[in-house]
């Protein structure tokens, strides 16, 4: 039987005009005007007899005919351009969103080591506050913190955030009991706090949750968690950290260097909380890729690379696997 199809480039359009909900978007990713976006829409619409866009003041919607119109593309898409690629032996692109602070202390310095073992898969990494949104952007994964998990996507846990506070050799001396946690209410806290790890604003109390959930683990009785200066990134506030400018909660898995070369101190390494967890997240579909999966299982090799050669680290993460119950790869 003869298949009747839609013009193909139409349908390229609209899965793209869908996408990032933008006729503009979705030029500038085809490489053509937006006035060929629109003309290829409307050349689907007629065809259909059907409206796949509601034009709104503030931008576009998909009607219900849309919606049930833009995964069933995207999916083929995505399955053509895989099998394209195993039978051109060409090489494999993987687009990954990532948070700044996790992409430049954990991410960035060794990403090196993929490219050496795989060296036929390019990451193209883009950093931002916000997390990825699978159904505007076009991204193969994003790693994202346990705070902003979203639902629908395939997860695995890349590693556990063990944060502890962290300052400069000088901040340290100025303590006046530096076996007493309280002694810290003698220092500037510094927090990450102009917006979540999600991007979204806080309120003033969620600004101070990491270090709340630390002092009330260490017990603290004079500290107050609720004072102290904000940066908008973890990696800013250990910046300051090290200038001196105060005490920073510091990721165990992200200091390494910083603690090696005396930059940073640990004033009480005895008292370390688990904040959450950072997770490699993708579309169900994607998820299955060989270049992914590659790239996952490196990242967890990487995490137990980090835990086996850091005796703090390797207590902690035995000590979590007898209370926790393991969080395998999964769909959520």
């Amino acid at each position: 039987m003869r298949r009747q199809l839609p013009p193909l480039n139409a349908l390229k359009a609209f899965e793209a005009a869908a996408r990032r909900l933008s006729f503009t978007d979705a030029a500038d990713e085809l490489n053509v005007t937006q006035g060929a976006i629109s003309r290829q829409i409307k050349t689907l619409e007629v065809y259909y007899q059907i409206q796949l866009f509601e034009r709104e003041h503030r931008g576009l919607s998909l009607t219900e005919n849309g919606q049930k119109l833009l995964p069933v593309l995207s999916d083929v898409f995505d399955r053509v351009h895989e099998v394209s690629e195993e039978l051109t032996g060409t090489s494999e692109e993987l687009t990954i969103k990532v948070f700044p602070s996790f992409a430049v202390r954990w991410l960035i310095p060794r990403l090196s080591e993929f490219q050496q073992l795989e060296p036929d898969i390019n990451i193209r990494l883009t950093t931002a506050w916000f997390p990825v949104d699978f159904d505007r952007e076009n991204f193969d994964a994003g790693i994202l913190h346990s705070h902003c998990m979203q639902s629908g996507l395939h997860d695995t846990v890349v590693t556990n955030e063990w944060m502890t506070p962290v300052c400069a050799p000088s901040t340290l001396q100025k303590l006046s009991n530096p076996q007493d946690p309280n002694s810290l209410s003698e220092v500037m806290l510094l927090h990450c706090g102009s917006s979540h790890k999600d991007g979204s604003q806080l309120t003033s109390q969620s600004k101070y949750r990491e270090w709340a959930q630390w002092c009330n683990e260490a017990k603290t009785t004079s500290l107050d968690p609720n004072h102290g200066e904000a940066f908008d990134t973890t990696d800013s506030a250990l910046q300051a950290a090290a200038m001196g400018y105060g005490v920073a909660l510091g990721d165990l898995m992200m200091i390494e260097d910083d603690l090696a070369s005396g930059r940073l101190v640990m004033p009480f390494p005895h008292l370390v909380s688990l904040i959450g967890r950072y997770h490699i997240v993708s579309p169900k579909n994607k998820a299955n890729r060989p270049a992914l999966r590659k790239f996952r299982q490196w990242l967890l090799s990487v995490n137990e690379d980090i835990v086996a050669r850091n005796p703090i680290l390797k207590k902690l993460e035995a000590q979590t696997s007898k209370k926790l119950v393991p969080l395998p790869e999964r769909d959520i």
